[in-house]
């Protein structure tokens, strides 16, 4: 074994070292100036936690992404996404301590995205020329910050986003191993994810010390959202899919019964697969966990899908399904126990 192939391990396990050791002084400072997430009647805990644990890996990523300037003076990796980046988390830290009108926020999350879109491959377009370029460019957009914001939605019980973005990671090197289509920062930035979640996982696994807010979610979903994107724009789209299949059909899911309901569907909410599952089984790792399970399962399908699209496209779809009717099964258990 080479010291080429200890790379990787080392690269997530110095993010994991760092994040550990900020995550114990970010709790700190968060506790020292009261800057908690107090539970209320949409929460799905019980008393003040600090939030803001965002700070404590962001630094790793960020510090990532300006190696080259400071090293070799050269342009930093992703230059487009490293302004995204830092736009995205001060923005998020600000709402996180003063609470922004969701049409600012939203305004300045497409800002973001639109900088971005310049450090994809081919452009940014993932349908290969079927429809025109411009409106490719529009879905991709649109589609960017959707999902953003649905990371950050998803974030509403301990471990859970840790756990979605370690599997998206894992999943994600994977795939560049086999296609060759993601570069060498593109690996760096997910194997950092890997052990940053990894290292913030220590104090946000139920019962949760520190929760990372928007600065922390919005970060994590931009970025995994860039590996999903640059995997579609090089032919990749139905691994691209499968990844994050199950974030994408809870909240799907979810966000379509509120708006037949004709519900702020921006509001703060207590109505996903999960949340109602946490409640039926009274301790969030048990969700979490079967959400990591399912994703293991998701990461298999995705690199099975290269050589066979549909067919695991359809198993995903199936993987999926059980683990929403669990959740589902969980939440009318406990409504038939009240």
């Amino acid at each position: 074994m080479t010291m080429q192939d200890l790379l990787p391990l080392i690269a997530i396990l110095s993010s994991l070292g760092v994040t550990l050791m900020l995550t114990g002084y970010v709790r700190g400072v968060l506790l020292k100036h009261k800057i908690l997430d107090q539970p209320n009647a949409r929460s799905s805990h019980t008393i003040a936690v600090p939030r803001g644990g965002g700070w404590a890996f962001l630094p790793t990523l960020i510090a990532a992404l300006l190696a080259p300037l400071a090293i070799t003076a050269i342009a930093p990796m992703h230059p487009y996404l490293l302004t995204g980046l830092i736009l995205l988390a001060l923005i998020s830290w600000v709402d996180d301590r003063f609470d922004i009108s969701a049409r600012i926020r939203l305004c300045l999350h497409f800002a973001a995205v639109i900088v971005a879109l310049c450090d994809l491959p081919n452009h940014g377009l993932i349908f290969a020329g079927m429809i025109p370029a411009w409106i490719d460019h529009i879905l991709v957009v649109v589609g960017w910050v959707w999902f953003i914001n649905l990371y950050n939605f998803m974030d509403g019980i301990d471990g859970i986003t840790g756990v979605e973005t370690i599997s998206l990671a894992v999943g994600l090197c994977l795939l560049g191993d086999a296609t060759g289509v993601l570069s060498t920062s593109d690996h760096t930035i997910f194997l950092l994810l890997i052990g940053g979640c990894l290292g913030f996982l220590a104090y946000n696994w139920h019962p949760a010390k520190i929760f990372m807010g928007d600065i922390g979610s919005i970060p994590l979903g931009f970025l995994t959202g860039f590996g999903l994107l640059s995997l579609a724009s090089n032919g990749h789209l139905v691994a691209a899919i499968i990844l994050p299949l199950y974030y994408l059909a809870d909240s799907g899911i979810t966000i379509a019964k509120r708006a037949l309901r004709r519900e702020k569907i921006w509001q703060a909410h207590r109505q996903h697969f999960y949340q109602r599952a946490t409640t039926g089984c009274g301790r969030h790792d048990n969700v979490t966990m079967r959400i990591a399970a399912a994703n293991l399962f998701l990461i298999v399908l995705s690199v099975w899908s290269l050589n066979q699209p549909f067919g695991a496209l359809l198993a995903a779809l199936i993987v999926v399904a059980l683990l929403l009717f669990w959740m589902h099964t969980k939440s009318k258990q406990q409504a038939a126990s009240t």
